[in-house]
């Protein structure tokens, strides 16, 4: 069976010993048909040194690196490399976390078996600096929806996300999507930039299009860490931004919050 083009994708910022470990797990992955594309905000050359002593290994050209003159910030990042992706499907994969070898075979098998699913994700784990699993408060520790894999209609999962104000689906390393129907700029919901939650509003636009797939098994792994920016102090206040906006799409597409 044909396997479609994958872009991995990888937005990254002075972090080159995580990085190293995310690249790899993307490298090593089961299904062979990726692109890695880089693009990379760091302010020294760790990062660059890292990928070209990949790319010179066996399967490296699938390696495509960028660096930004300066720093654009982390939305612009992503919005960036989702423009530079050849494939038909892309995974976002932060420059801290880590994907299972089989997370993309795995998660392909349901675009390449059923018809209408816009995006897939799954449990993931979460680790520590380290790499250790770990466990967490509520806030960070989202529970199993179904129990076992499930595809589930796009406005069902939208109102139930909407409804409790969480996102399910996890954060950009988790969801593999088809890149033709996000009709937005990556973290852009009704024509609004979000700031804080990018993922949850890129998961609400893809699934006005289709239908998500949720898996059982964890696929990828999310680093906890004091640096990371969901972890900043003034995070939260940002992501008060957005709660219009959110408001506004859920009334646009007939959901009550």
């Amino acid at each position: 069976m044909e396997q479609p083009l994958v872009s991995i994708l990888m937005p990254t910022y002075n972090r080159p010993e995580y990085f190293e470990q995310a690249l790899a797990s993307a490298f090593n992955q089961t299904y062979k048909n990726i692109e890695i594309v880089v693009s990379d905000n760091s302010t020294n050359d760790l990062t660059q040194q890292i990928v070209e002593k990949y790319q010179a290994m066996p399967g490296g050209s699938r390696i495509r690196y960028y660096r930004n003159k300066e720093n654009i910030g982390p939305i612009a990042n992503q919005q960036r490399i989702l423009n530079r992706a050849q494939g038909k499907y892309v995974n976002y994969l932060n420059d801290d976390d880590l994907f299972h070898p089989q997370k993309i075979e795995k998660m392909m098998h349901y675009f390449l078996k059923h018809k209408g699913i816009v995006l897939v994700t799954s449990q993931r784990r979460v680790i520590d600096d380290k790499g250790n699993r770990i466990y967490l408060p509520p806030l960070w520790t989202f529970k199993q929806l179904y129990p076992k894999d499930t595809i589930v209609d796009g406005r069902k999962l939208s109102k139930l996300m909407l409804k409790n104000e969480t996102n399910y689906l996890g954060e950009p390393t988790t969801v593999l999507f088809k890149k033709s129907a996000l009709k937005e700029p990556f973290g852009v919901l009704a024509g609004k930039q979000v700031f804080f939650a990018v993922d949850l509003a890129t998961w609400l636009n893809l699934l006005t299009q289709g239908k998500g797939v949720y898996m059982v098994q964890p696929l990828s792994y999310l680093r906890y860490h004091s640096k990371q920016l969901s972890q900043h102090k003034y995070a939260r206040e940002i992501g008060k931004l957005d709660y219009k906006t959110f408001k506004r799409f859920a009334k646009m597409h007939g959901f009550k919050k």
